[in-house]
């Protein structure tokens, strides 16, 4: 299970959704055949099958996320519900930007609970994301920017230019592209094509600006 999953990594970050997608399956069914370690997989395989279906703009991502909710509160494994509460406040975002948002504070507080502070700086980015989608960009920048600090301090790079391609928008144009020319460093450098091509999209309207 673990490693069908870490092979899914692989492929969503070479920017090959469709096959993650199938990696993923393969891991929640390999994940139900095994013990607690198993479980941890199948459950995770749940949560990166519904962000990746999301990305693929399928919409049963949403029953895989609150099936994996699901399956995590009926086994007591607290630890990974931050990442399917982030996952399933992700997809709401789409559409209802309070159902979004109310996800994303119930993962924030069960994270700064669990003292887990990778998903408390990805989770404070998308509450960032929500206040962005409410017009309220001063709190936008605010939260997103504690984000990449955070992220930034425990030396996560990817979430760190996540949240930098996030922040682009709002960010006056020589900003903006000082922090895209970093995300297309990163991207290039470890071969993370889907933060490619978001830098590029991005630098493409900073470019009728």
């Amino acid at each position: 299970a673990q490693l069908k999953f870490e092979q899914g990594s692989v492929a969503a970050q070479q920017g090959d959704l469709e096959r993650a997608v199938a990696l993923y399956r393969d891991t929640i069914d390999i994940g139900a055949q095994g013990g607690p370690a198993a479980l941890a997989f199948q459950i995770l395989g749940y949560n990166n099958l519904a962000y990746h279906l999301h990305l693929l703009h399928d919409p049963a991502a949403i029953d895989d996320a609150r099936q994996g909710l699901q399956l995590a509160q009926e086994q007591g494994m607290l630890a990974l519900q931050p990442f399917l509460l982030s996952t399933l406040g992700e997809i709401e975002l789409e559409r209802d930007v309070t159902a979004g948002e109310k996800y994303f504070t119930e993962g924030l507080t069960l994270a700064e609970r669990l003292s887990m502070p990778e998903r408390i700086a990805g989770l404070t980015a998308n509450l960032g994301r929500a206040a962005q989608r409410r017009g309220e960009t001063a709190l936008a920048i605010h939260r997103l920017s504690t984000a990449l600090a955070k992220a930034e301090a425990l030396g996560l790079p990817h979430l760190a230019a996540q949240i930098r391609l996030w922040l682009v928008p709002l960010l006056p144009p020589s900003e903006a592209r000082a922090a895209l020319a970093e995300v297309r460093a990163l991207a290039e450098s470890t071969g993370r094509k889907r933060l490619l091509e978001e830098a590029q999209q991005l630098e493409s309207t900073l470019g009728t600006k």
